[in-house]
């Protein structure tokens, strides 16, 4: 289903990889994502429907795309012995 983002998010998300081509060509979807739902919490959009997004945008500006291990950043780090 396809859900249409308010004008905010899909603004912050065209800033937000524009400004990543000037950094590098390889944009990590899931990362640049969090942030922006982050951002726009207060809208309740989910982390899929703004990496879609964010994808697009990055893939029509022809940046490599990274799919980070969403799973890899535990909430709380490992208690040290």
């Amino acid at each position: 289903m396809l859900i249409q983002l308010s004008s905010s998010i899909q603004d912050d998300i065209k800033e937000t990889v524009r400004l990543s081509l000037n950094q590098s060509l390889v944009l990590d979807v899931f990362a640049t994502a969090e942030s922006i739902r982050r951002k726009h919490e207060d809208q309740n959009v989910a982390l899929e429907d703004i990496a879609d997004m964010v994808a697009r945008a990055a893939a029509l500006c022809g940046c490599a795309l990274e799919f980070g291990d969403r799973g890899a950043h535990p909430a709380e780090p490992p208690a040290l012995s």
